[in-house]
């Protein structure tokens, strides 16, 4: 049996021995935009696993966000409650968006670019293996995350020197230099690295900050899990809001050294608040990004949600 690329597809398993097989459930969003989906076989992989005994399950390719809604609806109505995320760290949080309040679980066949939160939550990374995590042991974790305008994020959001430099990467080079292009487009937009006066409500209480880089960070890691850029946890109903001060070549090599080298007292990344609630605003209006993805411009509310989404991950983690 194929996975049509029209959509989706229901599949069946067979009956053994005269009896009708427990079946588990899966629905699949599937990004074929991810950095990785040619280069690690996904399609051959859903295929190999959707024929699986004992599995039945439907594809959705990703296209617009209407659709995957009215999908994701449907498939909850019929009783799927386990929603698999074939994609990137944009990915998980647009479908985790989509089934926020629904009693369900989410898997990760983590095909991005950086696959940070796979990573964070132990998911073998290409499909094969995090496709087998599936139908093997494993557990739920649940797992904070930003609201944002009614979207959930899972890493951090951030608006300076960063944000720029996601608004002005191309969807090619991502596709093709992989983490190398955030590094070229970070060189690109070193002209915008400036301070700025940024205009903050932490729990509500006003603060004013001169930063290059502001960032509100609920998983604490850049890049791969042991690279630290704060305190923060996935899981402890916070944020931890940090900036870099300035946006000479000097701070900013620092701030890169902070994270690299794990430095437990930091020269460039400066920590400002734990909080629940945050708001954004800075002098200028300047873009704003969330996982990886411009989502818009300051001002920007944040709040964090505990325990939004649950995911399915390995044993040990």
């Amino acid at each position: 049996m194929g996975i049509q690329s029209a959509g989706e597809q229901a599949l069946t398993v067979p009956v053994h021995r005269g009896l009708a097989i427990a079946r588990r459930k899966f629905f699949f969003v599937v990004n074929r935009k991810s950095g990785n989906y040619s280069k690690w076989l996904v399609q051959i992989r859903l295929g190999e696993f959707l024929t699986t005994e004992g599995v039945t399950g439907e594809v959705h390719y990703l296209r617009d966000t209407e659709a995957l809604k009215a999908r994701l609806d449907a498939a909850y109505d019929e009783g799927v409650r386990q929603f698999v995320v074939v994609g990137g760290d944009g990915t998980v949080s647009l479908v985790a968006s989509q089934l926020r309040g629904k009693d369900c679980r989410i898997g990760i066949v983590p095909v991005g670019t950086s696959n940070m939160l796979a990573q964070l939550l132990g998911i073998p990374l290409g499909a094969r293996r995090s496709l087998e995590l599936l139908l093997g042991p494993h557990r739920v974790r649940d797992i904070d995350a930003l609201d944002i305008a009614g979207r959930l994020f899972f890493l951090n959001a951030s608006a300076g020197l960063s944000s720029f430099s996601i608004s002005d990467l191309r969807t090619e080079e991502k596709t093709y230099l992989k983490l190398l292009a955030y590094v070229a487009t970070v060189v690109r937009s070193m002209r915008k690295a400036k301070t700025r006066r940024f205009h903050l409500t932490i729990d509500g209480c006003p603060q004013e900050i001169d930063a290059a880089e502001l960032f509100v960070d609920n998983a604490g890691a850049l890049w791969m899990p042991r690279l630290r850029t704060s305190d923060a946890q996935l899981d402890d109903g916070r944020a931890e809001i940090c900036y870099v001060n300035k946006g000479t070549p000097p701070e900013l090599g620092n701030a890169v050294l902070d994270v690299l080298l794990v430095r437990k007292k930091r020269l460039s990344i400066r920590f400002i608040a734990s909080a629940k609630t945050i708001t954004v605003d800075c002098a200028e209006q300047i873009p704003v990004q969330a996982d990886g993805d411009a989502i818009g411009y300051t001002p920007v509310d944040i709040r964090v949600v505990p325990a939004a989404a649950s995911f399915i991950i390995p044993l040990a983690q």
